[in-house]
Order: structure tokens, then sequence, then C-alpha cells
């Protein structure tokens, strides 16, 4: 057994040093040299990189990040100072950046016009008024004492009123002592017709039997047949007399009732005709009153006051006598009241991931934040609505139709929504001093709306083009 493995131990290649392989010939000395171990060595590396790499993808996050451009704005924002209509500049009592309290006088537009109007208003106001007075006065008797004008009149219209007053009542007293008297005079017509009739009523009876008499003594021979035919014509025309009599005495009657009547209604139709005088009188009232209101809301409108401490900015007129129209923005007062926040449109995209509570970073564009760092901020709130604006002209980068970040917004537009974000700090510090950031400024803010795994990031590209591929129009 021994000689046996002496035996292949002899057959066996001796192991040669480094310098015996260099001596050797070309071919045998690639056979005779060992196989280099850097190679195994890079493999393996490769090897353990990838699978730490695959590991990590699929145990490491990366943050999603909804972008959002704007700008900082004060939290109670600013303040447009705009008229309310066309009207001529009488003062301007500010200048660019000056600050102001709220109440301050701004702008004073010209109030010649407003305040005519107002005027012609309250004159008709006050005449409406008198009317009033004399109107409860003349309801009331036409007593001048129950006459009680407004205070606002004066002694010439006050006399003017009683003396309007004092002439209606005497037109009304004229016609109903007319009516009166006409009655009064039917009365004695009636009452002497009422007379005559019972007196003819007393005389008949007594003809009646002076016929008689005469007639027996006719028929007896013993009278003047004449004499009776004179009494039975003096007996029938007594009886007509009373049928005209009681006629003449109904007509008297009628007529009394009718101007009694007449009467009733003469002062029926004064009353009802002064109740239609004081209702339209107090209507025109009540609305001449409105009209007032909203002249002096005009009056005061022309007087353009701060509404809260801040500072001028924008003044867009600069001459006295200037015409300005309506709603035509005059300058801006940035309130310095309060604190800054962001109003930053967040794009179509992305508002589905967006909600109040998230943290955001906040990049101010006019200090670079990789040297002077960034501001934190919570989004507040955002909009229920999208805001339509026109869209910048694409870049070459854009994402083509049918990608990930592809929009179906309308050619020429885009859709935003606007959301309100806090900052922690209104300050920053630049070279060693605090700078305050003010109004206007633009920033860039980005919200954290939540994470993803590496691998599903990497992968993505690949699953949307599965998805997509082999697919007709």
């Amino acid at each position: 057994m021994k000689s046996a493995k002496a035996m292949i131990a002899a057959l066996r290649s001796p192991t040669r040093t480094r310098d015996e392989l260099e001596f050797l010939p070309a071919a045998l000395e690639i056979v005779e040299t060992p196989p280099s171990p850097i190679g195994r060595a890079i493999s393996a590396s490769i090897s353990a990189v990838f699978l730490i790499a695959l590991a990590w993808a699929s145990i490491g996050t990366v943050d999603i990040i909804a972008t959002a451009t704007g700008k900082i704005v004060p939290d109670g924002r600013t303040k447009v100072i705009q008229p309310f209509e066309t009207a001529v500049v009488r003062a301007i009592h500010v200048q660019d950046g000056q600050r102001v309290k709220a109440g301050d006088l701004l702008i004073e537009l010209d109030p010649t016009m407003s305040q005519a109007e107002l005027g012609h208003l309250q004159s008709d106001l006050l005449a409406s008024e008198l009317d009033i007075a004399r109107l409860h006065a003349a309801l009331a008797g036409g007593d001048p004492a129950k006459f009680t004008p407004p205070a606002r009149a004066t002694a010439e219209q006050i006399r003017t009123a009683k003396r309007f007053l004092a002439s209606q009542t005497a037109e009304q007293a004229a016609k109903v002592t007319s009516l009166e008297w006409q009655g009064t005079q039917k009365k004695a017509e009636r009452s002497t017709t009422e007379a005559t009739v019972g007196k003819i009523s007393a005389l008949i009876p007594i003809m009646q039997q002076r016929v008689d008499v005469r007639k027996y003594l006719v028929d007896r021979e013993f009278g003047s047949k004449l004499q009776y035919l004179t009494e039975t014509q003096d007996l029938v025309a007594q009886q007509q007399e009373l049928l005209v009599q009681k006629s003449h005495y109904a007509e008297a009657d009628a007529a009394v009732g009718g101007i009694e009547e007449t009467l009733r209604r003469t002062e029926a139709e004064y009353q009802r005709g002064l109740f239609d005088e004081l209702a339209k009188a107090e209507q025109k009232a009540a609305g001449l009153r409105q009209d007032i209101v909203k002249a002096e809301q005009r009056t005061s409108l022309l007087r353009l006051a701060a509404q809260e401490d801040g500072i001028v900015q924008q003044l867009a007129v600069h001459s006295v006598g200037g015409v300005v129209t309506p709603a035509q923005t005059l300058m801006v007062v940035v309130p310095t009241s309060g604190g800054l926040e962001i109003e930053a449109m967040i794009s179509n995209k992305d508002i589905g991931f967006v909600t109040p509570g998230e943290e955001a970073a906040i990049k101010v564009d006019t200090f670079s934040f990789t040297r002077y760092g960034l501001r934190q901020g919570k989004v507040l709130s955002v909009s229920q609505d999208a805001i339509v604006r026109q869209k910048p002209p694409e870049k070459p980068g854009d994402a083509p139709a049918g990608t990930d970040t592809a929009s179906s917004e309308p050619k020429g537009q885009e859709l935003v929504y606007s959301a309100r974000v806090s900052l922690d700090r209104a300050q920053m510090d630049i070279d060693g001093r605090t700078v305050n950031l003010t109004p206007g400024m633009a920033v860039t803010v980005e919200i954290k709306t939540g994470s993803r795994h590496i691998i599903s990031y990497v992968l993505s590209p690949l699953v949307r083009y599965s998805q997509e591929s082999l697919r007709e129009r």
C-alpha cells in the first residue's frame, strides 16, 4: 500500500516555485501556473453588492413629495382699495411705502354729485314729513294745534304747511256748509208743504159737508144749483191741491234725504282722500329714507380708508383731479399685524394626496436653500374646487401622453388647487443677520404625502410598460 502511494506521488508533477515557472516553455508555463483568485473575488463582490442592494431596495423607502409653487402672503390677506363708482380724485393722503393705521384716510373722492343727490332726497323727505303732519291734523278736524311739524322744518315751511291746512279745512267746511244750507232749505219747504197738507186735509171734510148740504137743497129744489156746482168745484180743487201738496212733501222729503246722503258721502270722501294722501305720503317717506341710506353709504364710500394697520403698496393714482373707475385697484394695503403664511398652487395630479395637517418643507426662492436652509410648515387648508389658469409653455423634457406624469387637462390650461401653508418662522438667518420674510416672495413648497419602497420605485417603469404593451388603439 505504501509502495503504491509512493509511486503515485512520484508520478505527480512537483510543485514549482514562481521562479521555476518563469523558465518553463510558454505553453507549459500557462498550464502549470495556477489561476488568479482576483476574478473569483470580483464575481463574489458583485454578487454580494447586488444581494445587499436588492435587500436594501426591498426594505428601504423613499419619500413621496408633492411640489407646489406659491408666494408668501399675510395671514389676513392683502387689502385691495377700490372705488365703488366713477369719481374724481379730490385728495391723496398717502404715498407708496407709507405705514397707515386702521381708519386712516387714504384717498378722498369728490362728493359733489352724491351730496347734491343726498340733499335733494333729504328735501323731498322733509316735504313728505310736512305733508304727513298736515294730513294728521286735517284728520283731527283741522285744528292747528294738532299740527306737529318735523324738527328740521324751517319757519317758512311750517307757515306754508299751516296755510295749506287752513285752506284745505276751509274748503271742506264750505262744502259741508253749502250742503247743510241746502238741507235746511229743503226741510223748510217740507215743513211748509206739510202744513199746507194739514190745512187742506182739515178743510176738505168741511167743504164736503157744504157740498152735501147744497146737494140736499138742490134735490129738494130749495137751493141754487149754481152754488152747489161752485161748492163742488171748490171741493174738487182742494182735493187735487191736497194731492199736489202731498207730492211736493214727498219731493221735499226725498230732497232732504238726498242732501243728507250727499253730506255723509262728502265727509266720507274727504276722509278717504286724506287717508289715501297720508298712505301715499308715508310710503313715499319710507322709500326716501331708504334712498337716503343708500346715498349716505355712497357718500361715505368716497372716503377710502385703511381697514387695518399696514403698509401702502402699488399706489396707482398720483394726480388730484384724475378720474377713477369702479373696482379699479387704486392701491393695496399689506397688513403688518398678524403673521405670514404661504399661498401655494398644488397641481391636479398631486391634489388627491395632499390633506390638511401634512408637513411641508418651504424653499424661499430669494435665498438658496442649499446655503441658507429651509423653513418648515404645515398644510392648513386645501380648496375644494380647481382654479383654471393658463398653462406655461411646455419644455422639451415634459412627459408625453400616456406616462405617469401626463395630464388630461384642457389644452393650454392647467387645473390647480389653492392651499394655505403655515410658516414656522417669518425670518431667515442670512450671513449672520436676521432677515424678515415679506409678502410677495416666491417659494417652493414640498409636501410629504407618503413613502414607497425603493424596489417598487425602480420596477414601476417595467410594470407600466408591461401593462401598456401589446395594446391596440
